[in-house]
Order: C-alpha cells, then sequence, then structure tokens
C-alpha cells in the first residue's frame, strides 16, 4: 500500500467521527461553563470582577422601562407564568419585573422549525421578522426608526402614517420591538453593540427593548443553542404594501439610471436570502417578486442576507398593482403576475432582461426576444435603466414573462477547473472540517489522486493553547500554510469558512465590507 492510500485510509473513519464527536462536546461543556459563570457574576454583585460591575450598572433604574438583564431561571419562571390563568388576581401577585420582560422577548420563543412567527406572535395589522448575527442586528439598529412604539404609533400605522409619510427617504426606517443578545456581544469589543443602541437613546427613551442574557437563557428561549451572540424582532416594513406604484413611477422618472431585479416564482428561502443580499451588494434599487415568491422576512431569508432584506425596497407585483388599477386598459386586460409588470416596466422605457441557461439550439421560437451572452452586453446595447429577471430555482422564468422581456441573456460557463492551473499540487493545502457537509480528505482525493502530492494531515483531537481556545486541525493547517507562504515569499488564499478562518489567522470577527 503507497503512503498517499495509507493517508487516505486514514483521514476518514470511525476515529475521526469520534473525535469530532468528543470535540463538539468540549466546546458543549465550555459554553456552559462560561454561561454559568457569566450568570454567577451578575448574581454575586461587589463579589464580581470589575468588567461585570461595569455591565450591571448599565441596568439601572433609569432603563427599566427598556432594558433588563435574564437568566435561564428567569425564562423557565417566565414559562411558567405563560402556563398559568390569566385571572387577574393571580398576574397581580407575580414578579412584575418578569411579566414585562414576558411581552418583551415573546417573539423569540420556540424560533426552531419555524420560519414565520405564529399567529399569536403577530397582530392581524401587523407581521413580525426575526433577524440573528451580531452584524444583521447592528445594521437593523443603525436603520431603525428612533422613536419609540406605543399605542400612538400603532394607530398612526394603521391609517397609513408613520413609514407612509414621506418618499424621500428609501426604503425608509426599520422598526425594531426589542434585541437579544449575550453580554460579550453587548458590552465587550470587537463587537460592542452597547455603541450603536446607546445612540438611538434619548432622552432616557428607547425605540425598542433590550434583554442582555446567558447564553443558555437565550438557547432556552428560542428553542436552540445560541451561537450568533444576537437577535432582533422588528415589524415587516408596510410602505410598499400601500405605496408600491407610487414610489416605482415616481423613481424611475426622477432618476436617470434605475436598476431593478424581478424574482419570477423563486421559492426557496435561502436563496432569496442570497440574492438580495447580493443585490443590496450591487446598489440594486429595488427587488420586486411575483406573487407566488417566498417571503422575503421569512427567518431563513433574513438571516441568509445578513440583515439587508431593511436595506434595499422589497416589492411583490400585487402591492404595485394595488397603486396601478385603472392607469391602463390594454395592461389590465393581461394576465396577472410578472408578466404584467415586465410590460408596465417597457412602457416606462426600462429595458427587460430575461436570466437563461439557455444556447443557440434553443432560440428557434420567433416569439421569444433574442438570445445575447452577458459577456456581450455593454451599455451601448443597454438602456440607462434596466430591469434583470431572474426565474424559479427548478423551472427558471415562465414564458410568459420571458416572450415580455426585451432581450434573454446567458452566461457562458466554463469548462475548465481551477486545479487545471495548479502546477504543483505541494502548494496546496487540504484541511478537513468538522462541518457535516464539509468533504472528508479521503473523498477529496478519491476525485482527482493529483492531490496526493499536496499537503495534509489526519485530524487530530483539539487540544487547548496558552490563551485557552481550540487549536483545532483546521487552524493547524492554515498556520502550516501561512508558514510555508512566509518563507516563499508567497501569497496565500484560503478558501473556506470566513469564520473559522479568520479565528485561524488572528483575525478577532470577520465583517461584510461596508461598499
Amino acid at each position: 500500500m503507497t503512503d498517499a492510500s495509507e493517508k487516505r485510509k486514514k483521514s476518514h473513519g470511525p476515529t475521526v467521527h469520534a473525535l469530532k464527536r468528543a470535540k463538539y462536546e468540549a466546546k458543549q461543556e465550555r459554553r456552559r461553563q462560561a454561561s454559568l459563570e457569566q450568570q454567577q457574576s451578575f448574581q454575586l454583585g461587589s463579589q464580581s470582577s470589575a468588567d461585570t460591575q461595569q455591565w450591571r450598572s448599565w441596568f439601572n433604574k433609569d432603563r427599566e422601562e427598556y432594558a433588563d438583564f435574564i437568566t435561564k431561571k428567569d425564562v423557565l419562571r417566565i414559562k411558567e407564568l405563560k402556563h398559568q390563568s390569566t385571572d387577574d388576581n393571580i398576574c397581580k401577585t407575580e414578579d412584575e419585573r418578569l411579566q414585562r420582560i414576558a411581552s418583551w422577548i415573546e417573539p423569540f420563543f420556540d424560533l426552531k422549525g419555524s420560519d414565520a412567527l405564529s399567529a399569536a406572535q403577530c397582530n392581524k395589522e401587523e407581521r413580525l421578522f426575526i433577524s440573528e448575527g451580531t452584524e444583521a442586528v447592528r445594521l437593523m439598529v443603525q436603520r431603525c426608526n428612533s422613536s419609540p412604539f406605543d399605542s400612538t404609533t400603532r394607530a398612526a400605522k394603521s391609517q397609513g402614517g408613520d413609514d407612509a409619510k414621506s418618499l424621500s427617504e428609501s426604503p425608509p426606517p426599520v422598526r425594531i420591538r426589542s434585541i437579544l443578545c449575550k453580554p460579550n456581544t453587548f458590552f465587550e469589543a470587537p463587537v460592542r453593540l452597547i455603541d450603536d443602541v446607546e445612540k438611538r437613546i434619548s432622552n432616557d427613551k428607547s425605540p425598542f427593548k433590550v434583554i442582555v442574557g446567558t447564553e443558555d437563557a437565550l438557547s432556552e428561549i428560542a428553542g436552540f443553542n445560541i451561537a450568533r451572540g444576537a437577535l432582533a424582532c422588528g415589524e415587516v416594513p408596510t410602505y410598499y404594501q400601500h405605496n408600491g406604484y407610487e414610489w416605482l413611477l415616481k423613481t424611475i422618472r426622477q432618476k436617470p439610471t434605475m436598476r431593478l431585479l424581478a424574482l419570477d416564482a423563486v421559492s426557496d428561502t435561502a436563496n432569496l436570502g442570497s440574492i438580495i443580499r447580493t443585490a443590496a451588494a450591487l446598489s440594486i434599487d429595488a427587488v420586486i417578486c411575483s406573487d407566488d415568491s417566498c417571503d422575503a422576512f421569512y427567518r431563513q431569508s433574513v438571516r441568509v442576507s445578513m440583515g439587508h432584506v431593511i436595506n434595499i425596497p422589497i416589492l411583490r407585483v400585487r402591492d404595485w398593482r394595488r397603486g396601478f388599477s385603472g392607469d391602463n386598459d390594454v395592461l389590465q386586460s393581461k394576465s396577472g403576475g410578472l408578466a404584467e409588470f415586465i410590460t408596465w416596466l417597457n412602457a416606462q422605457n426600462v429595458q427587460c432582461l430575461a436570466a437563461v441557461v439557455d444556447d443557440e439550439s434553443d432560440d428557434k421560437n420567433d416569439s421569444q426576444p433574442p438570445l445575447i451572452s452577458l459577456e456581450s452586453l455593454t451599455q451601448s446595447t443597454t438602456k440607462q435603466s434596466w430591469c434583470c429577471v431572474l426565474g424559479n430555482e427548478g423551472n427558471g422564468i415562465r414564458n410568459e414573462v420571458i416572450k415580455e422581456c426585451n432581450q434573454r441573456i446567458r452566461i457562458s460557463m466554463a469548462t475548465v477547473l481551477l486545479l487545471d492551473y495548479v502546477s504543483d499540487p505541494s502548494k496546496l493545502h487540504l484541511v478537513e472540517a468538522s462541518h457535516p457537509r464539509a468533504a472528508s480528505i479521503s473523498s477529496i482525493l478519491e476525485a482527482n489522486p493529483k492531490l496526493s502530492d499536496s499537503h495534509y494531515e489526519v485530524p487530530q483531537a483539539d487540544d487547548l493553547n496558552k490563551d485557552g481556545s481550540d487549536v483545532s486541525s483546521v487552524s493547524t493547517q492554515v498556520q502550516k500554510a501561512l508558514k510555508l507562504a512566509t518563507e516563499n515569499n508567497e501569497m496565500l488564499v484560503v478558501c473556506g469558512s470566513v469564520f473559522i478562518m479568520a479565528e485561524t489567522l488572528g483575525i478577532v470577527e470577520p465583517r461584510d465590507s461596508a461598499v
């Protein structure tokens, strides 16, 4: 048996699975201990550390109307209260503090297994959504409506006020109900959400509630282990439901270059979130979804978008049609849906491009618009304002929608693998990660034996370095690659999980570019 085949044999199997399981269990135990220490620190008062004392001082009586700290014990007691009788005599005898906090954290209860919030968590006039992750929550705090929410605000919204007051700011500020986060996420660098939160506090009033809790408390609330450090509950914007047509028409006429993205029956919430995040990065002016597309404010979609669902106008065709009725008899005779909207865009001198996977052999139907490659698409071949149409994951764009577009565009796919450009496999370092969807080194080598000459090692059990951090196989291999690249005066390109690699290379926390 050759050395390469022996390495492949050892690189995967029951031993490695046992090591990964031991790693996971050790990590969970460390998280549990850290959460317990945080909880005890808050309860010890004067005996706790200086940092903990500073944290405790932030939750003073001046902030008790909008901020509090909770433990798992508090959460369990709140759950008991939820299942008890709602008789007023009983409620009056309970802890008023927990009763107050219970309403703040209600939207976060039992999130696992459900993208949409339950009917009990939403009033009929409004819908709520959950955002996860420190940077997504930071984005929401930075762009939130600065006025506190109360019964007067709800009445104004029901009468078309609040976000619908002005067309000048797009998208309008999001309204946050509450944020839920860990102490280190809220108080400590590099995240320090407290800095963004305090900028929103005015005259001892906050536009949202702030709940800081131990990790086991947050996990008990959500129904799964909280690893992202922060969650936020916001109101799904209703602005474009009432002003979609008016806003589109005004923006198209006033803006010389309008970039729109239309989605036809996109049904996967993760795909929709990824599309929205990419659209925000490319400065798309608005995303228009067909009525049968999935909801952009489902939890998975919001999570994958990194919170950018609030950073770009998102309309549905029915929102546009609500203000469009009676404007043009010819268009009213067409079937509803995205095809009708595309026809209206053409009338507004907006060029509509259908993204397809067709090739020249499919270009036989005279009723279809002309087919061009994306590479041949230049400013001279497009109008100043355009709309790109993307289709369903399985079936693409429907024919009736394609027929209303001006052109079909396709991306010429490369047929050469990146590996073909690697002349020396010894320059490559293969790493087997612990993620369940990560490819094992053995499967990578079997797929391409040429990589047998690359650098790789059998994953070993984790040790702790002097700082108490994990030194995993991933970290070890990336550090070795970095050392070798430094010795040879070469550049190291790391491909993989940005969070794992950032930690390995000494970056405290990766963030999205501000661009």
